[in-house]
């Protein structure tokens, strides 16, 4: 998954912007929901912001806009909230293709910055089911343990790759200040 996926679509979509005076809701719905796919919340912000008044009233673009002010925000909560949403099949592939992004972020970020964590807390914050929840952790080789009756998991280690750099360079300002000593 690479964020040229949807690259073509979206030169398409912004070219029928620029060309068209009057546009669908269709248009502006997929045009939003690629921005949040590829991270680009500064132009959905300003998307937001061009669509006429009277096509903002749209549920669909009023939820997908709810999902650009969480990941503005880094609101993990309201992102994985907001995105329970029946979408259609205009912008349903994009949307979901985003869900799974956030969600290896959020377990990347859960992973590097907590030794452990509740499973309730993590289902809590990611709304995902129990099994969902079994299956990710599963294979980013994460561990269980109780804790009388909750569920504690912990995130695999990972080492920091060693650094070559950084003995160089002490090296290196070790014998620069050895030099200026004598």
């Amino acid at each position: 998954m690479h964020l040229n996926k949807y690259s073509e679509l979206m030169e398409r979509l912004e070219s029928e912007e620029l060309e068209q005076v009057e546009l669908g809701v269709e248009v502006y719905q997929q045009l939003l929901a690629i921005y949040l796919y590829q991270n680009k919340l500064a132009d959905a912000k300003l998307l937001w912001m061009r669509i006429p008044n009277k096509l903002r009233e749209d549920k669909e673009l009023i939820q997908l806009n709810l999902l650009n002010q969480a990941l503005q925000n880094n609101n993990y909560a309201d992102f994985f909230k907001n995105i329970k949403y029946e979408w259609s099949e205009r912008v349903k592939s994009p949307v979901e293709d985003l869900l799974i992004k956030q969600r290896e972020e959020l377990f990347k970020l859960m992973g590097t910055a907590y030794v452990s964590i509740y499973q309730h807390n993590l289902l809590e914050m990611s709304l995902m089911s129990e099994e969902e929840l079994k299956k990710a952790y599963a294979t980013l080789n994460w561990t269980e343990e109780l804790d009388g009756d909750r569920v504690i998991l912990k995130p695999k280690v990972q080492e920091a790759p060693p650094s070559r750099a950084n003995d160089d360079q002490l090296l290196k300002l070790t014998e620069f200040v050895t030099f200026l000593e004598n």
